[in-house]
């Protein structure tokens, strides 16, 4: 039953949590790879720019600088004196020296760059940075550049070309990327060779991720240089990919794949080209789509993370809402046979976490007080039972006892031949049986509740030899305001009997009455014996218990808590060899107070 409940509880905390997840999830995973697709784009686009901006441009300013030097008469004379080895004057060498130390810097300064010749049509002579002296075509380790370099259309300014050096017999060759630039003021060539693994360093440096791949193409499409091998191996692969995207742009004017997913050899790049602002040649951007699915993988586990994570939360508050709610259900199963059995329940403590708890604490709170009210109500038919037998046991005719005392009265009378202590006795002791036996039920005047309470006294006077002096101090406009019957003997029998009956000293009891905020106040005070504060408590228990054999304080106290309620109830004041004072208020009323059945 247990487990049954716990499903049902999952599938609906699941369906509640779970769908408002995935869907949140959707939207963020449609939002990651949008997002990751422009950032992707963006790195593309920022690469080519950077390598543009760094590494080519310094190329180009290598070139640019010697070819504008060119421009200068005196400076293209001293070079063309000094490769064809005629006598150089003074300002000729300073111009050697000039053209030198600007070649060995642009070779010292950039790792990259591993050479820079200069040459004029017609000499056998040519100016190198990695040389100290005129290098000879003839007889110079790279003579491969010259054969290229007559190759090249006149039309043609500018050119660009793989090639391999190899300086030495001993070491390995090395893979140049060899740019030619005519000379505008002269009829010469601006030669330069970058290293191409240099160049790739530096290249790898400002790449985003190893994902990415760069290519740098010549006007027809070759591929002069390529960062990974991998993926120069698929381009190549696809003959004519890159040479077709540049007819096309040449012919349009724009490159129609830029910017896009493309598939080679059945691997996806997104694939980004842009041409570059010198030497007619092309930059390409190609990221694996294997970067993007990284992204994407990372956004996924983060998200089955979560789902799992929610998952155990969902089996935790299902297992939880389920156990308690068994714990509330098997404890109404064990209240409810409780009290069909009789047995006394307590009030249950309310705790009220939701609504559901609310209303099963609200019903079982009603159901444990009516049980309770119906456990007392039956409980209270059998006192009332028992009452009723006590009451037929004791009851004996009032006039009976009226006439056997006026008969004693009589007698006394005729005994002592007039007034006497006795004949006192049995007058007063006639009025009191014939105050309490008259209908308990019928409210009386608090007038009539005095005299009857000085009656009583008169006897207590005599019972103890004139010790003790009586004082009233009753306002009297309380009067005759109506009040139950018995209400003052109490509180007058508890100062006689235990504060005054033990002391032999003469002792002194006040009753006292006035009218203060709609409440008659009343107060009986004597300076009997007194009590310490552990006495005080222990009658305040006596007195609130129902089962107290203190009889007197104890009905009076649930009388007054019956008629006026608990601001009535007795209160109690008392120091020892002092004094003890009792006092209770009850509210004004202008009409008659109800029927006491106590």
């Amino acid at each position: 039953m247990l487990r049954k409940f716990f499903m049902k509880r999952f599938r609906t905390f699941a369906i509640i949590m779970f769908i408002p997840l995935l869907l949140l999830f959707i939207i963020m995973g449609f939002m990651n790879i949008y997002t990751q697709q422009e950032e992707l784009k963006k790195q593309g686009a920022n690469t080519l720019k950077s390598i543009n901006d760094n590494i080519v441009y310094v190329v180009y300013s290598t070139i640019h600088q010697q070819d504008v030097m060119m421009g200068s008469a005196q400076y293209k004379l001293a070079l063309q004196k000094l490769l064809s080895h005629a006598q150089l004057e003074f300002k000729d060498v300073v111009f050697m020296n000039a053209i030198e130390n600007f070649l060995k810097s642009s070779e010292t300064s950039y790792p990259y760059i591993n050479s820079v010749y200069l040459y004029i049509n017609g000499r056998d002579n040519f100016l190198a940075s990695s040389s100290d002296q005129l290098a000879s075509i003839k007889t110079y380790f790279d003579k491969d550049w010259f054969n290229h370099y007559k190759k090249i259309p006149k039309e043609d300014e500018q050119f660009v070309e793989t090639r391999w050096l190899k300086r030495y017999s001993y070491e390995a060759a090395k893979e140049v990327i060899t740019i030619y630039q005519r000379m505008k003021y002269a009829k010469g060539v601006i030669v330069v060779n970058v290293n191409a693994k240099n160049f790739g360093m530096m290249i790898d440096n400002m790449l985003y991720h190893s994902g990415q791949s760069f290519f740098y193409l010549n006007k027809k499409g070759d591929t002069l240089f390529a960062s990974n091998p991998d993926t120069a191996s698929d381009v190549t692969s696809k003959k004519g990919f890159f040479s077709d995207i540049i007819k096309e742009y040449e012919a349009k004017g724009k490159f129609s794949k830029n910017q896009e997913w493309v598939n080679i050899n059945g691997k996806y790049y997104l694939f980004y080209i842009e041409p570059a602002a010198y030497y007619e040649t092309y930059f390409v951007s190609m990221i694996s789509f294997d970067v993007f699915a990284d992204s994407l993988l990372d956004f996924l586990k983060l998200a089955l993370a979560i789902l799992l994570l929610n998952f155990l939360i969902v089996m935790l508050l299902a297992w939880i809402t389920t156990k308690s709610a068994f714990k509330h259900i098997t404890y109404l199963v064990d209240v409810f046979s409780a009290a069909e059995r009789g047995e006394f329940i307590e009030k249950p403590q309310l705790i009220v976490k939701d609504e559901y708890n609310l209303i099963m604490n609200n019903i079982l709170f009603l159901f444990i007080k009516n049980s309770q009210m119906q456990t007392k109500l039956m409980e209270k038919q059998h006192q009332n039972e028992i009452t009723e037998i006590m009451a037929l046991q004791l009851q004996i005719n009032p006039h009976f006892i009226f006439n056997t005392l006026q008969t004693m009265d009589l007698e006394v009378l005729k005994e002592k031949g007039g007034q006497s202590t006795l004949h006192t006795m049995i007058q007063e002791l006639s009025r009191i049986i014939k105050y309490a036996l008259t209908n308990p039920t019928e409210p009386v005047t608090l007038r009539e509740e005095l005299n009857y309470l000085k009656a009583y006294l008169q006897i207590q006077e005599i019972r103890f030899n004139h010790i003790i002096i009586t004082y009233f101090e009753i306002d009297d406009e309380i009067l005759d305001h109506q009040v139950f019957r018995l209400m003052l003997q109490p509180m007058v029998e508890n100062s006689v009997n235990h504060g005054i009956k033990s002391t032999e000293r003469r002792c002194y009891l006040k009753i006292k009455g006035y009218l203060r905020n709609d409440e008659i106040n009343i107060a009986v005070i004597d300076n009997g014996c007194g009590m310490t504060k552990d006495e005080i408590a222990e009658l305040y228990i006596k007195i609130n218990d129902p089962s107290s054999k203190n009889i007197g304080l104890t009905n009076l106290n649930r009388r007054l808590v019956l008629h006026y309620g608990d601001r009535s109830k007795l209160h109690i004041r008392s120091k020892k060899d002092m004094g003890t004072g009792i006092y209770f208020r009850i509210p004004v009323q202008t009409g008659e107070i109800k029927k006491s059945y106590v």
